[in-house]
């Protein structure tokens, strides 16, 4: 992941994750029914491979973005994008207090 929008996703939900865990809480892990969580699953198996370490993994274009489309991810509709959020449980979770 090279672009900015998959590093500051990331970047989000590690400091996210730093802060749980100083608390004693799991971390977050998002489910690959979300763009972020399918590209972090998806970059993290790719990169088991010789040849997986080699490419880059963005939303941008190439092999990920068709990856994407062929998953059913691909949508610049934002109801929709809102709806698969919401169905994973995750509306306003960058939100809640973890103290």
């Amino acid at each position: 992941m090279d672009h900015h929008a998959e590093a500051v996703a990331s970047g989000s939900l590690a400091g996210y994750n730093a802060a749980s865990q100083a608390f004693g809480h799991a971390p977050l892990q998002l489910p690959r029914t979300t763009a972020i969580g399918d590209i972090i699953a998806y970059a993290n198996e790719k990169m088991e491979t010789k040849e997986g370490r080699r490419n880059r993994y963005t939303f941008a274009g190439a092999e990920y973005f068709e990856h994407m489309k062929d998953v059913g991810l691909y949508t610049l509709n934002v109801k929709e994008i809102g709806e698969r959020i919401e169905k994973a449980g995750l509306k306003d979770v960058f939100k809640k207090k973890l103290i």
